[in-house]
C-alpha cells in the first residue's frame, strides 16, 4: 500500500532534503510525494524523484495547503525541515502544518535525524 509523504523545507534546507531523498530514494519512489512548487522543482532537478502532488510555494500558502491535506486525511507522513537559524514571515503557516499533524496524529519530522528515523521505520 502506497502512502502520501509531504516533503517541505524552509529556505536554506534544500540541500539537506536532497541528501535525505537520496538516502531514501527507493522507498520514496515507491510512494506518493507531495511538496511545494519550489521544492518539487528542486527535487526533480537534483534527485530525479517525481512529486505527485504540487501545491503553491510556502510564501504563497503552500504550507497551509499541505496542512489542509493533513486535515482531510490526504497525508500519512510529513517531513518539514525547519531552518533553525532564520525566522520567516510565513512561519505561522509552518506552525499550522505542525499543529495539524499533531491534531491528526501524523508522524512529523522537522530535522534530519528525525526524518531519517521516520523514513527508515515506516
Amino acid at each position: 500500500m502506497k502512502i502520501h509523504i509531504a516533503l517541505v523545507v524552509q529556505e536554506g534546507m534544500k540541500d539537506n532534503l536532497q541528501k535525505l531523498v537520496n538516502d531514501h530514494k527507493t522507498f520514496l519512489s515507491d510512494n506518493y510525494i507531495v511538496s511545494t512548487k519550489g521544492t518539487a522543482e528542486y527535487l526533480h532537478e537534483k534527485t530525479e524523484i517525481t512529486v505527485i502532488d504540487i501545491v503553491n510555494s510556502g510564501q504563497e500558502g503552500g504550507d497551509l495547503n499541505i496542512a489542509n491535506m493533513v486535515l482531510e486525511g490526504d497525508i500519512d507522513v510529513a517531513i518539514f525541515l525547519l531552518n533553525p537559524i532564520r525566522y520567516f514571515p510565513h512561519s505561522q503557516d509552518a506552525y499550522s502544518l505542525m499543529r495539524m499533524c499533531n491534531f491528526k496524529d501524523i508522524p512529523l519530522a522537522t530535522n534530519m535525524r528525525t526524518a531519517d528515523i521516520v523514513l527508515s521505520n515506516i
